[in-house]
């Protein structure tokens, strides 16, 4: 995956958490993108 592919995915509404979590993105592409700090999914 790549940054482009996670920004598309934002923009059709999906969650993109998980890629920060599978490290596709960092925690600062996923602020770059939704505009909000990271914070990680409780487990």
């Amino acid at each position: 995956m790549d940054f482009d592919f996670v920004k598309m995915m934002h923009e059709w509404g999906f969650d993109i958490k998980k890629y920060v979590v599978y490290q596709s993105i960092t925690p600062e592409q996923y602020k770059e993108i939704t505009g909000e700090d990271y914070t990680a999914p409780e487990a």
